[in-house]
């Protein structure tokens, strides 16, 4: 019964793109979710996040960048800049199609901050954005949320932030 029950969510959860995934209870749909609007982008994928090494997003976008999918990937300096940390985005940077920008925080004096957010936008469509990494922690251990939506009027605001966030740095 449980199985079915997870079937049930998991072919719902494939074809909707409005949803509040509370993390880890809801981890594993909503991983899937993510990892299937990257691998059926036709367009773009941009993304902000502060780290990086779930190993199903990378195939995914690997697997987008080949179709010649855009991908932009802003990602946190310290926690991304070499692959001591684990991170996947030293490897994605060297990949066809995927532009990826390091940057720190705002901050001033010494502590110059974090690039925190962790956003995600499809196609120009879809928004997805809350407090979980692409970890695999993220999504089944810690309590974490996240939000997807395809709300033009909703999306359009993150699209704005995003690219500006690129061009200022």
């Amino acid at each position: 019964m449980n199985r079915i029950l997870f079937l049930f969510l998991l072919i719902i959860t494939l074809f909707a793109k409005d949803g509040i995934y509370f993390l880890p209870k809801d981890g594993k749909i909503a991983e899937k979710q993510i990892e299937n609007l990257f691998l059926h982008a036709h367009q773009n994928i941009k993304i902000a996040i502060y780290t990086f090494t779930n190993k199903k997003f990378f195939s995914a976008l690997k697997s987008a960048a080949r179709k010649g999918v855009k991908i932009t990937i802003i990602a946190d300096y310290e926690s991304n800049k070499n692959q001591y940390h684990h991170s996947i985005i030293p490897q994605l940077k060297k990949l066809r199609n995927i532009k990826v920008k390091l940057i720190s925080g705002k901050g001033n004096g010494r502590y110059k901050g974090i690039m925190h957010m962790k956003l995600f936008i499809v196609d120009d469509l879809v928004v997805g954005f809350g407090s979980a990494n692409y970890t695999y922690s993220a999504f089944y251990n810690n309590y974490e949320v996240l939000y997807i939506n395809d709300d033009w009027t909703f999306t359009r605001r993150f699209i704005k932030i995003f690219d500006e966030l690129y061009k200022s740095r």
